[in-house]
């Protein structure tokens, strides 16, 4: 989520990294939370065709809670 590369397909879709932490526990694992004006990410993982497209970019889908918030 880091990664200068990431970073700049993130500003291209409009998207900013809000919140990231690791867990202790596992560091595989993470809680990340996106800030975005339209539901580009959102789409993107609920979404089963693009699934292969988000894996290739080492996300680990068992075990991903998505949820959308507002304020």
């Amino acid at each position: 989520m880091n990664a200068p590369s990431q970073k700049v397909i993130f500003k291209e879709m409009g998207v900013k990294t809000f919140y990231i932490v690791k867990s202790i526990d596992d560091p595989k694992r993470a809680i990340v939370m996106f800030q975005e004006s339209k539901n580009v990410l959102y789409d993107i993982f609920i979404n089963p065709e693009t699934k292969s497209i988000v894996e290739a970019s080492e996300h680990i889908y068992e075990g991903t809670k998505i949820t959308r918030w507002v304020h």
